[in-house]
């Protein structure tokens, strides 16, 4: 099993922070968002990662360089990361996706015994997700039983959206290889083919989902902890979250 981590967007909302400082390096707890998440994936058994790198590439790989403690990294690099989206940067990673794949978005914090969990499932397929808030945003999921009936992007839900039943996605997934292969590289690469570079992969995720072509499990957060960092605010209430774990490892 390998992990891919998305990590090319420029965090726009995080400015100041990030004009010199790539997302994913932004300290939440006093350790960059990163090690969160190359921590979880090398407790959990994990020995190869693909990280896909965009707005200043060269600070992560001379931060990480090719190993993290044990974990052997490779970098491709999404060079017009400000015109695309993480459909795109996905998709230049499919030579590194010849295993089954731990998908996590570069942008997370979260306790490690999420990876776990998800490396125990016995489902091909596995979103992780968590009861909606109020206070969420993004794209979720309608689930029937343990799987997911339907994926909502944020684009999608309308006025009178609602929000009772569904599910917030976390942006940590578990893909087959054959999966990967077979319906979710073609599906991207057809996107792609139509100019359409500007999608996120939720966008691929969710016509194979309504059309019956992939079959995704659904595996609840429970009692773990886990923050998307997209804006100052989320990064202070992270800090809050985590400031026992950073303390813990200090």
């Amino acid at each position: 099993m390998k992990g891919l981590i998305l990590a090319a967007g420029m965090g726009t909302r995080l400015d100041p922070l990030t004009r010199t400082c790539p997302k994913c390096m932004v300290h939440v707890a006093g350790r960059p968002m990163m090690e969160y998440q190359l921590e979880a994936l090398r407790r959990a058994g994990v020995d190869n990662c693909t990280v896909v790198v965009g707005y200043l590439a060269d600070s992560v790989r001379e931060y990480f360089g090719a190993k993290f403690r044990g974990l052997s990294l490779t970098y491709v690099e999404n060079t017009v990361y400000a015109e695309t989206n993480n459909l795109y940067s996905f998709c230049l990673a499919k030579a590194e996706l010849d295993d089954d794949v731990l998908l996590v978005e570069g942008d997370l914090v979260f306790d490690e015994q999420l990876i776990s969990r998800l490396v125990s499932m016995d489902e091909e397929n596995v979103a992780i997700v968590d009861s909606f808030q109020p206070h969420m945003d993004g794209t979720v999921i309608l689930a029937n039983g343990r799987f997911a009936k339907s994926m909502v992007l944020k684009v999608d839900q309308g006025i009178g959206f609602d929000y009772g039943p569904v599910l917030k996605t976390v942006n940590i997934y578990r893909l087959s290889r054959e999966t990967l292969a077979e319906t979710i590289v073609p599906e991207m690469e057809d996107f792609l083919a139509k100019g359409r570079t500007d999608q996120y992969y939720e966008a691929a995720f969710a016509k194979l989902i309504d059309s019956g072509r992939m079959k995704m499990a659904v595996m609840y957060t429970g009692k773990n902890r886990w923050a998307e960092i997209d804006t100052l605010e989320d990064l202070r209430d992270a800090g809050k979250m985590f400031a026992s774990t950073s303390a813990a490892i200090g």
